[in-house]
């Protein structure tokens, strides 16, 4: 039994640890994407609070966010859900008419 609950609490270790916080996730990220008109870069910001933004071509456009092990959903005001992988520093999201951005984490 001893030994069960050891395995029991070694295992809740390391998912626990791997797990990521939305502190961990706080701060500046771009992308590129490859438009009709030609090639367009995005800034997104996750704020501590929950809140964010994108940044695309002078247009600023809040969302909330929100994180679990791995994954980030993004909730857009009209209602939009966007999820995305957390790739080491990085977020790759699948936004809706669009396709796979890569959002690399600013220095």
């Amino acid at each position: 039994m001893m030994r069960l609950l050891s395995w029991l609490l070694l295992f809740a270790f390391l998912v626990l640890s791997a797990c990521t916080s939305r502190t961990e996730l706080v701060g500046r990220y771009e992308a590129s994407h490859a438009g009709l008109s030609g090639q367009v870069d995005v800034v997104m910001v996750f704020d501590e609070d929950g809140s964010g933004k994108w940044e695309i071509e002078g247009e600023v456009l809040p969302f909330a966010w929100s994180v679990r092990p791995g994954v980030v959903t993004v909730h857009t005001r009209d209602g939009a859900v966007v999820e995305g992988m957390v790739e080491g520093d990085n977020v790759r999201l699948d936004v809706p008419g669009v396709g796979t951005l890569l959002f690399v984490r600013g220095k």
